[in-house]
């Protein structure tokens, strides 16, 4: 066999091992992802309105930074609902 079907082999498997292991903690994964995502583009000096342009350049900013806080959120609120459902199942199995 040779070796760059060995390299293609591995390659092949750890593709698989991270599908499934973003296909176990997709809700949480995506949430960050997109909250990391956003704040990027808020930091960037590429804009998709540029800042000069007065009300819409900000307004775009504006609308990023809201969205991220709101990712975050919604990953707090999932990372605290699953501590809270596993703490009652706890306290309920004994």
């Amino acid at each position: 066999m040779e070796w760059y079907y060995t390299v293609l082999i591995v390659i092949l498997v750890i593709l698989i091992i991270a599908l499934i292991f973003l296909y176990i903690f997709r809700e949480r994964i995506f949430n960050w992802a997109m909250a990391t995502v956003l704040g990027m583009y808020i930091v960037s000096p590429l804009d998709l309105l540029p800042d000069f342009i007065p009300i819409a350049g900000w307004g775009d900013d504006i609308a990023a930074f809201v969205l991220m806080v709101g990712f975050i959120v919604r990953g707090l609120k999932m990372m605290y609902n699953k501590k809270r459902v596993k703490k009652e199942d706890d306290i309920v199995s004994n």
